[in-house]
C-alpha cells in the first residue's frame, strides 16, 4: 500500500520547482477581488474544503490515489532551495523559519493526518495551509497553526535528540514561553530548537498586548551563516526520511 505514497513523494521532489504557494496566492488574490469581505471569503473556503473532503472520502484508496495525494501534500524542496541563495545575513533567520515551516507544514503534518484520518485530511490541510499564507485569512491561519501543534512536537523530539548528542546538554531555555508558543505559534519552538541544535541564537519579534519587542533565545556567540543553514537543511531532510519511513511502514501494517 505504501508504493503509491513513495511514487508521489519522489515526483514531488523531482518537480521541486513547482511553486504551489505562488499558485494558491494567484488564485486567492483573484477571488479576493470578487469577495472583499474577508470573513465571507474564509467561510467560502471552509465550505469548499468540506465539500472536497466529503468527495475525497468517497474515493477508495488505491495506489494512483495515494501517489496523487503524496504529490499534492509533500512540499519540502522548493522554498528551502530558493532560500539557500539568500546569503545576506538579514535572510538567515527567515531561512531557519522557512525550513521549519516546510518540514512541519509541507511534510510531517499532512502525513500525520493521512495516517490517522486518511488521504482527504492531508489534502485539506495542504489546501488550508497554502491559503493561510495570506495573513488576512486569520481564521484559516489559526486553524492551520492548531493543526500543526502535534506535528511540531514530533519534529521537536527529533531536534532535541540531535541537540543532546551534539551539545551533551539536556537544557534548552525557552524563557518560560514553551507552552504559550505551542498554542500561539507552534513553529517558533521548532525554530528555537533548530537554533540550539546549530549552536546559534534565535531572535523572534513579539507582537501582542500592546507590546512590540525582540526576544532572544540562546546563550551563544556564534552567528548564523550559510553553513548553519545547509546543516539544518540536511537535518530537516533526515527527519523527513525517518518520518516517511515510519509512515510507509504504518501503511503496510
Amino acid at each position: 500500500m505504501g508504493i503509491g505514497y513513495l511514487v508521489g513523494c519522489l515526483l514531488s521532489i523531482l518537480l521541486w520547482k513547482l511553486d504551489r504557494q505562488r499558485l494558491f496566492n494567484i488564485i486567492n488574490l483573484k477571488i479576493k477581488k470578487k469577495i472583499e469581505n474577508i470573513y465571507v471569503l474564509q467561510f467560502l473556503y471552509f465550505f469548499v474544503a468540506i465539500f472536497i473532503y466529503i468527495g475525497l472520502v468517497l474515493i477508495k484508496d488505491n495506489q494512483v490515489y495515494n501517489a496523487i495525494t503524496a504529490f499534492m501534500v509533500i512540499d519540502i524542496s522548493n522554498t528551502e532551495r530558493k532560500n539557500l541563495n539568500h546569503t545576506e545575513k538579514k535572510h538567515f533567520y527567515d531561512t531557519i523559519s522557512t525550513i521549519s515551516r516546510a518540514l512541519i507544514c509541507g511534510f510531517i503534518t499532512p502525513l500525520f493526518y493521512i495516517a490517522i484520518l486518511g488521504n482527504g485530511a492531508g489534502i485539506i490541510f495542504t489546501l488550508l495551509y497554502n491559503l493561510g499564507m495570506d495573513e488576512d485569512l486569520n481564521i484559516i491561519s489559526k486553524i492551520v497553526s492548531i493543526a500543526s501543534i502535534i506535528p511540531s512536537v514530533i519534529a521537536e523530539l527529533f531536534l532535541y535528540t540531535i541537540y543532546i548528542f551534539r551539545n551533551r546538554n539536556l537544557r534548552v531555555k525557552f524563557k518560560g514561553d514553551y507552552i504559550s508558543n505551542l498554542w500561539r505559534i507552534p513553529l517558533l519552538n521548532v525554530d528555537i530548537l533548530a537554533a540550539y541544535t546549530e549552536s546559534v541564537n534565535f531572535y523572534s519579534y513579539y507582537n501582542g498586548d500592546n507590546m512590540h519587542h525582540l526576544k532572544s533565545y540562546g546563550d551563544y556567540s556564534n552567528k548564523i551563516d550559510d553553513v548553519c543553514i545547509k546543516d539544518y537543511l540536511s537535518i530537516s531532510y533526515s527527519i523527513c526520511f525517518i518520518v516517511f519511513t515510519i509512515f510507509v511502514v504504518l501503511q503496510l501494517l
